[in-house]
């Protein structure tokens, strides 16, 4: 069992979900969170240093964690966990960061002690490599994000980064299970209407399908095939989303702000793996650069977005 699933969502007041979002959300959310890694896989096929005991005590955590959480009520949006959910799906699918480009769904350990929603593998053609490019925070607001990058600073000055403490992937490295060290932390996220946006698009391209499916709703031959336009439709679109390219330049904008301020502290090998990740990225937009001016426009007035800017304009005072 991996992450446990988060409880259906049944009617449309938490947070002011519109009816695609929780839709969208009942859909994608659970079997988003079955891909978690398992941490009781560590134990099973007793690999070196991952102990009962210390699997154990990470349970224990886990478990104080979320009470803590539920009793003061910190814990991320749903809209942040769908934007999550989303935002994997179409990176597999779509291709959203890439062709060369991954994803590794964390354990709740390393969600709630290393801040890590999703971890992202660049392949290198070039050199052949594979990269755990990134570890990523996804976000539906611009709250908590000066600490988040102050923490982040701080790190850089002490000479790390993040970790994962349970890392496996099949396309990293098969018989590999265990931690994964100096791991860029990097935030990214877009706004509410941008979010409902994409929750509509999910569902007309995929979700709509699938509620049909488990209803055993039959449709006339008319309607499935104006049902396959849409979908085909929506498929396209959200393949095309200008939100891809928002999420890659916030991608991009914090490495730049990194890297210069791991050159400062004279963290070089931090700045050199920074500065790898950098490369991988760039070339991924490069590859995307060709988007219309009124995408332009929408990515640079998202309010999410131009609050990470503002406060990696203002890193050296966090």
């Amino acid at each position: 069992m991996g992450k446990e699933s988060l409880p259906t969502l049944t009617n449309q007041g938490h947070e002011n979900l519109s009816g695609a979002e929780v839709k969208a959300f009942n859909l994608i959310v659970p079997e988003h969170q079955k891909s978690a890694i398992n941490i009781d896989e560590f134990l099973k096929l007793k690999v070196p240093g991952y102990t009962e005991e210390r699997i154990k005590s990470a349970k224990s955590r886990i478990a104080d964690k979320k009470k803590r959480i539920e009793e003061m009520g910190t814990g991320p949006s749903q809209r942040a966990k769908l934007l999550e959910a989303i935002m994997t799906n179409q990176i597999e699918l779509n291709d959203w960061f890439g062709g060369n480009t991954h994803t590794v769904i964390p354990s709740e350990y390393d969600d709630f002690f290393h801040g890590i929603d999703l971890a992202l593998e660049i392949v290198d053609e070039e050199k052949d490599v594979k990269y755990l490019a990134a570890g990523i925070d996804v976000t539906s607001s611009s709250a908590g994000l000066r600490k988040k990058l102050a923490e982040t600073k701080k790190r850089i000055s002490d000479g790390e980064l993040t970790m994962m403490e349970y890392f496996h992937s099949d396309d990293y490295n098969p018989d590999f299970y265990g931690a994964m060290m100096n791991i860029p932390y990097i935030v990214i996220g877009t706004e509410r209407k941008t979010i409902e946006e994409l929750s509509d698009l999910w569902m007309s391209a995929y979700g709509l399908a699938e509620i049909r499916k488990k209803l055993g709703t039959k449709l006339s031959p008319e309607a499935q095939e104006n049902q396959r336009k849409s979908a085909k439709e929506a498929i396209n679109r959200l393949a095309n989303h200008r939100v891809q390219i928002l999420l890659l330049e916030q991608v991009k904008a914090q490495l730049i702000v990194y890297k210069n301020y791991a050159d400062k502290v004279k963290r070089k090998e931090i700045s050199d793996k920074l500065s790898s990740t950098l490369s991988l990225v760039d070339l991924i937009l490069t590859s995307k650069r060709d988007q219309k001016i009124d995408d332009l426009d929408k990515n640079s007035n998202d309010l999410v977005s131009r609050s990470l800017i503002e406060t990696l304009e203002d890193f050296d005072n966090l």
